[in-house]
């Protein structure tokens, strides 16, 4: 840890303060709120920056909000305080469900939405989650608030589309009304394992037709991914067998992994189907 303690850390004690840091470039430092992936990189190895900017624990970052049609919360909510909000079960289960796979129960503790977001690898478990509700991310700066479609947000490998002065304040996500959703992730072991692949879907059926269905992979692609194929095939159809076997066929093919270390390309691209069509048969 002798590396860490080189870095200059402001403790901003509001957002307002935050934000005038992060206005000026001989103030602005790297944002670390839980630090679970940034503090483990620096500690590794990886060249620490000269300053961080700490979000923890910021009170205008860790709310939740229930409105009519979505939900708003802040970047500052930690994967364990997700678990333990009801409404969020009841609204967004694909997220609660993503949340629980986050590391062991301390980095739940921890580690935060917005973090895991800002983070931007492909591997992060609660991407595919947010991806499917279709929903924004509200992004905060001296010049005021913006909102970025989650769709547009992961711009490239570890990148987002936020400005150095900005700070992700929070992700506003529409409720799946009577739509089915669910999370799979797929690891090397049940628990606290790197995604090899994991796939989210939000789908509304009626009377046998697909009304609507969005369905995100992680671990497939240099960003996570709405399979805009597979959904725009089953959009309108009546859910048969055969629907199902033509969606698992156009994922495989709609997916270009890579392989490392946990993983062959042609083994993700074949769960990549093998998720896409469980997410339908669990309808």
């Amino acid at each position: 840890m002798k590396t860490t303690e080189k870095i200059n850390i402001r403790f901003p004690q509001t957002l307002a303060e935050a934000l005038r840091l992060q206005a000026r470039k001989n103030t602005r430092g790297t944002l670390l709120a839980g630090g679970t992936d940034l503090m483990v990189q620096w500690a590794s190895g990886t060249p620490p920056p000269a300053r961080a900017t700490s979000l923890w624990n910021l009170p205008e970052l860790c709310e939740i909000e229930v409105r009519d049609d979505d939900i708003l919360i802040g970047a500052g909510v930690t994967h364990a305080f997700l678990g333990e909000a009801k409404p969020i079960h009841r609204h967004l289960p694909a997220l609660i469900a993503a949340a629980a796979t986050v590391g062991a129960i301390q980095i739940q503790a921890r580690g935060t939405l917005g973090g895991n977001a800002a983070n931007a690898s492909p591997a992060g478990d609660t991407a595919p989650a947010l991806l499917i509700t279709g929903g924004d991310v509200l992004l905060a700066s001296l010049d005021g608030t913006r909102e970025v479609p989650l769709d547009e947000f992961w711009t490239g490998y570890r990148q987002i589309a936020a400005r150095p002065d900005e700070i992700i304040l929070a992700f506003r996500l529409p409720k799946k009304g009577s739509a089915k959703e669910r999370f799979r992730k797929i690891g090397a072991r049940k628990a606290q394992a790197i995604s090899k692949i994991m796939a989210a879907s939000r789908i509304r059926v009626r009377s046998g037709r697909i009304l609507s269905a969005a369905i995100a992979l992680g671990s497939v692609a240099p960003t996570p991914i709405r399979l805009t194929q597979v959904e725009a095939l089953l959009t309108g159809q009546a859910l048969t067998p055969s629907l199902v076997a033509q969606a698992e066929k156009l994922a495989q093919t709609s997916v270009k992994p890579i392989a490392d270390i946990r993983s062959s390309a042609e083994y993700r691209r074949w769960v990549a189907g093998r998720l896409v069509r469980d997410a339908l048969e669990n309808l």
